[in-house]
This record gives C-alpha cells, structure tokens and sequence, in this order.
C-alpha cells in the first residue's frame, strides 16, 4: 500500500506552502480582520463640493494602499458618514466611530468647524488624526493627538496679495464670512497687507447664511479699491461675483478662498468667472513627488482632475500608511510621534511638521479662470501662464 507524499509533512508546512502560493498570487487578507478607517464627510449642503474631493483622495489612497498589500498584511476598510456639514452631527458621527464602529485608524471631516467640534472626543480616545483643518489653534499642543495635513491658514492668501503688489496695487476691500476658518484668514490677509505696503479700505463680516450681497458688494465698490478679496467658502465667493457682476462693480483684482478651486465654480458662473483668482495649495500640473501618477490614477477612477482638497487627503493618508508601517503595529502614540517627525516629499510639496503637529513645510499658490480653465499664474517659477491684469469688467 502506497502513502501519499503529503503525508510525510506536518500540517503546519503543508499550510504554510498553501498560504505562500496564495500570497504569490496578490495580495491576502483572510486570516487578519480589516483595519477600519474613519471618519464623516459634508457629503450634501452647500460644503460638500471640496468634502468630496476630500472623500476621493482617502478612498484613491486607501485603494492604493491595499493594492499593495495594505498594512501589517491587513486589508483596510473605509467607514464614511455624512455629517452634512453640521458640528454637533460631526460629534455624533465620531463618537459611533470610536464606540460603535470601533475604527483602528481616524482621519479627519472638512472644514475647520467640524474638526474644532471632534476634536476633543478625538484627542480623549488618544486617536492620531491627520486632519485637513488649517486653522493653527488646533495644533498647539491643546490637541496632541492632531496632525495638520495642510497649508496653515493664515498664509493662504499671501501669494494672491504678493502678486497684486507686483502689480503696484494699493487698496483692498476685504469681505469676510463669519465662520472660522474665514476669520482666521481675514487676520492673515490683514497681516500681509501691512507687510506689503497696501491698505485695507473697507472690511466687513457676513452671517454664512447670506444668499444677496448685493449691498455689501456696493459698498465695497463705491471706495473703488484696486483689489477685492474674498475670506471665502464656494457658494459665499460665487454670490459675491453675482452681485459685482449685477452691479458693475469695477476693480483691478478680484480674488477669493476655496471657492475659485472648484470646478463648480465656473458651472455655476459661466464667463463672470473669467479673471477670476483663487488660492489653491496644489495643482495637476505642479512637478511635485509621484503627482503625474496621482492625476491619472485620480482621473481614471473619478473621471475629472483633483483639486487640493483631493490631493491633501491623498498624501495624508499614504503618509499615516508609511507612520503605521513604520512602528509595525497600530499603537496610537507611536505613530503619533513617527508622523511627527516625518519630512517627506508629496504631490501636495514638503510635508514637515512641528512638535506640537503644526504644518511647516506646505505653502499655496494662484490660479486664475482664463477662457473657461483653470490656469497656475504665480509664483512664476510654478506658473502655466501669465496673470491676466487688471480684470477685464463684465462682459
């Protein structure tokens, strides 16, 4: 009587070879349970345009991650809720994470608000999170278990102010919704300003319900400042292009936050968006760490070209993968302290923190609509194409 060959080996080897070949095949993840990743997202309001793009960047990254094995050989699991842009849903949303879903690995909502509402919650369960909130109160040690994923807020607008001053501009009217994010900016604005020489002629704040600024546009227009500039959400910056178009309102410059970045903000406007400036902290066509790769991946599955929404969350959530990797395990405090002293090259630019997980190492550029595109104009070493100044009145 024969014995089958398989016999002589112990069960334990008989497996492992099994397992082996599997492996070799792609990657397996059917004896680890999946690392869940969370968070909530403004998926519908007037916010979601820029919290979906947010969205995509994580999901892309996580594919990524997983196509190449995932981390410590599990696979993870995005587990996503619509906070619809409101605080206290956001709360709520975070809390189900940490006790209902008990998420291994937490990143953040969009927009300042709701990450200055999950914040403490996120900080008592000593849960990292990269977080795409820019305002730098959040990162000075009150929240430890905060990372900033992004440009500080203060110096989003410095480069739109830097090129109206190479224009010889002088006078700013500057308009201000009365949220967070939005006021912090007004005061980096305001700081710029007087570094560069140039005078705030009119500044007034708006409740961020406001739908007709028909009357704050007019009285900003009758100083006839050189530059209009917006401490702006996108559908704030499209209602004041509304009113200015309306009313003819003359300046030289017009330029605003967030807004300007969306590709809705051209469907929305049509050719009133035409000389149009906006802030952005990255672009498709910047020559920056793996970024032709991430367009067409982001291209491909999304069918359009990521904004910096998309492109923050992507490289946020591969650098909270390499801090993982790095420790080996999913030990909060150490991958705290990996990321902290992360500097790595990203799509986004340098990525480089403070001790206490302020962003450092991320800056912002201009772009402009020009026949219906978005285009880079500044600085001029990153630039497609020339500023096209003073604006052109509306046609």
């Amino acid at each position: 009587m024969s014995t089958h060959p398989l016999t002589r080996f112990p069960v334990r080897l008989i497996a492992g070879a099994l397992l082996l070949a599997a492996t070799s095949l792609g990657p397996s993840y059917a004896a680890q349970p999946d690392i869940k990743v969370g968070l909530s997202i403004t998926q519908t309001g007037p916010y979601s345009p820029p919290a979906i793009f947010e969205l995509r960047g994580y999901q892309l990254a996580i594919d990524e991650i997983n196509q190449a094995g995932g981390l410590l050989g599990r696979k993870l699991d995005l587990i996503k809720y619509d906070d619809q842009g409101n605080p206290s849903t956001a709360v709520q949303l975070y809390q189900k994470l940490l006790t209902d879903d008990k998420v291994d690995l937490l990143v953040s909502p969009y927009q300042t608000d709701l990450t200055a509402a999950v914040a403490p919650i996120v900080n008592r369960a000593k849960k990292v999170m990269p977080s795409l909130a820019a305002n730098v109160e959040n990162y000075s040690g009150k929240y430890p278990y905060l990372i900033q994923a992004i440009t500080q807020t203060p110096q989003y607008m410095t480069p739109a102010l830097d090129l109206a001053a190479s224009k010889g501009y002088k006078t700013v009217a500057l308009l201000i919704q009365n949220t967070q994010f939005p006021i912090q900016l007004a005061g980096g604005i305001e700081d710029e300003v007087k570094k560069l020489g140039m005078k705030i002629v009119f500044k007034e704040s708006y409740d961020p319900s406001t739908t007709d600024f028909s009357a704050l546009v007019l009285k900003a227009g009758k100083l006839h400042p050189d530059v209009i500039v917006g401490a702006t959400y996108l559908a704030d910056a499209e209602g004041i292009v509304r009113a200015a178009k309306s009313q003819n309102i003359a300046a030289k410059m017009f330029a605003f936050s967030i807004g300007p970045v969306e590709p809705e903000f051209q469907k929305s406007l049509g050719t009133a968006a035409n000389g149009i400036f906006g802030t952005t902290l990255y672009f498709p066509s910047l020559k920056t760490k793996g970024n032709e790769e991430f367009v067409k991946a982001f291209q491909a599955k999304f069918g359009v070209a990521p904004d910096y929404h998309a492109a923050v969350a992507y490289a946020s959530m591969k650098l909270f993968g390499k801090a993982v990797t790095q420790v080996g395990s999913l030990d909060q405090t150490k991958i705290r302290d990996a990321f902290l002293k992360t500097s790595e090259e990203t799509v986004v630019g340098h990525f480089k923190l403070s001790p206490t997980g302020l962003q450092t190492g991320y800056r912002s550029y201009v772009l402009q609509w020009q026949d219906g595109k978005q285009v880079l104009v500044w600085p001029k070493q990153d630039a497609q194409a020339k500023p096209m100044l003073p604006h052109g009145g509306w046609k």
